[in-house]
């Protein structure tokens, strides 16, 4: 199931949070868990244990996720 699937209903606040207007974590953690899980599972991101870089590096990922599949607006 990709991104798109997965976050249908939700894609509004992830475009918000992938342009960095909106913390994710912090507006919606219990999103934001699932959005982790979803790059976990995954298996292509690799975390480095710091919450703030990790957070950054799914933001990254979701933001070029998004223009990949032209989710972006």
């Amino acid at each position: 199931m990709n991104l798109i699937e997965k976050f249908k209903k939700d894609l509004n606040l992830l475009r918000s949070a992938a342009k960095k207007e909106i913390y994710l974590d912090v507006k919606n953690p219990k999103l934001y868990k699932k959005l982790r899980r979803y790059y976990e599972n995954e298996g292509l991101t690799k975390f480095t244990g710091d919450i703030y870089e990790d957070y950054e590096i799914i933001m990254d990922n979701l933001a070029e996720d998004l223009v990949e599949v032209n989710q972006w607006k």
